[in-house]
């Protein structure tokens, strides 16, 4: 192999001359760095159209309205379960805005069908107490 610098004559496995000590092989096509791209990745989480971002995670409050319409008051909880079934409805069909609203009105009855049963229970508790010290008084309770 010639050498490409000062046309001495080397060994064909020999790497550099042996004259001149440059490399013989010829160097290696670097490729020219990347241009820089006109591409701007969206922000992580962002939206596109306008649109507003969808929070993590919007609660639906369900388990929440089924155990106070068991529990607590019937009416009240089951008006929660039809705003928390539209929750995730909501969501799946891009409505975020409206999903939120669901939740907070799920949230709502949630709290006023458990805060209506609490009331109700010392009611009715109260109502058991005063007949119990009735019947005590009156000796009706006595056998």
């Amino acid at each position: 192999m010639n050498c490409p610098n000062c046309g001495t004559t080397n060994l064909d496995n020999a790497s550099i001359c042996a004259n001149c000590g440059r490399p013989l092989s010829t160097p290696s096509y670097t490729p020219p760095p990347p241009a820089p791209s006109s591409y701007t990745p969206p922000p992580p989480g962002g939206s596109f159209g306008g649109a507003t971002a969808a929070p993590a995670q919007i609660p639906n409050y369900l388990w929440q309205s089924i155990v106070v319409t068991i529990c607590c008051c019937l009416p009240f909880g089951i008006v929660g379960i039809i705003f928390a079934a539209q929750v995730n409805d909501k969501i799946r069909r891009g409505d975020i805005q409206g999903a939120m609203v669901a939740s907070k009105n799920a949230k709502t009855w949630v709290l006023v069908a458990f805060i209506v049963g609490i009331v109700l229970q010392i009611v009715v508790w109260g109502l058991y107490s005063a007949a119990i010290l009735s019947a005590i008084h009156s000796g009706q309770f006595n056998r």
